[in-house]
């Protein structure tokens, strides 16, 4: 088996066959799909992957050969649930910002199913057009990163499954808070997380897709003001 192209190239268009594949089947292709449709070598298909790792497009389940995330696809059940209600398809979102992110990526009318992470209570968001057009139980969930950004990629797996949330309200956020001290966090509406998703998220299934720059990243913080300490990278 031969690998074709430069190494870049096929970085490149595995990254694109990852999300595609996630996107039509609404699972992840494993390795060995991989190496059948770009005729690779096990070796050489495992380090391309490890490589995507490295470069933040996808995470590998520890110790395995196997894709865990694609942001913001999830290859496990969580409690983040993404129905696309034209096509009637269903994915899990590795946490509540990749949740939101699904409708910037995809640009399709979508349903979010998921939970309050005080009371479990059962959180339903109607997006469509790149707004929220409708939420339930209340008028105002919140989406809570309680890492701040510099930590985000220390442990990647903790921050999505354990530090991106939703609430049901601000009530709810700051019960939550008075048993489970923490320092700083943020709470974002859904509105300002659609547009903090848009240049992480927007163009991720285009074959030339490139993650926003640390300069970029911070630029566009800033447009949302986002300027306090816990945007700092």
């Amino acid at each position: 088996m031969s690998q074709p192209g430069t190494h870049a190239d096929l970085s490149r268009d595995v990254r694109k066959y990852v999300f595609d594949y996630f996107e039509e089947h609404t699972s992840t292709p494993v390795l060995e799909q991989i190496m059948l449709k770009f005729k690779l070598d096990r070796p050489t298909a495992l380090q391309t992957l490890r490589d995507l790792e490295s470069a933040r497009h996808i995470a590998l389940v520890p110790g395995t050969q196997r894709i865990l995330m694609a942001w913001p696809f999830s290859s496990v059940a969580t409690p983040f649930r993404v129905t696309i209600t034209n096509g009637r398809k269903e994915y899990f979102a590795n946490c509540a910002w990749d949740a939101v992110a699904f409708h910037v990526m995809l640009r399709k009318e979508q349903r979010i199913d998921s939970y309050c992470h005080h009371c479990a209570e059962a959180i339903t968001i109607h997006l469509k057009d790149q707004t929220r057009v409708s939420s339930r139980p209340s008028d105002n969930p919140l989406v809570y990163l309680s890492l701040p950004a510099a930590k985000w990629w220390e442990n990647i797996l903790l921050t999505c499954s354990n530090n991106m949330v939703f609430f049901s309200s601000r009530q709810h956020l700051d019960d939550w808070k008075k048993s489970n001290p923490v320092t700083g966090g943020e709470a974002l509406t859904i509105e300002q997380t659609l547009k903090l998703s848009i240049p992480f998220y927007r163009d991720k299934t285009k074959i030339d897709y490139a993650r926003p720059s640390r300069d970029q990243t911070i630029a566009h913080f800033k447009s949302l003001g986002l300027t306090e300490g816990f945007w700092n990278i």
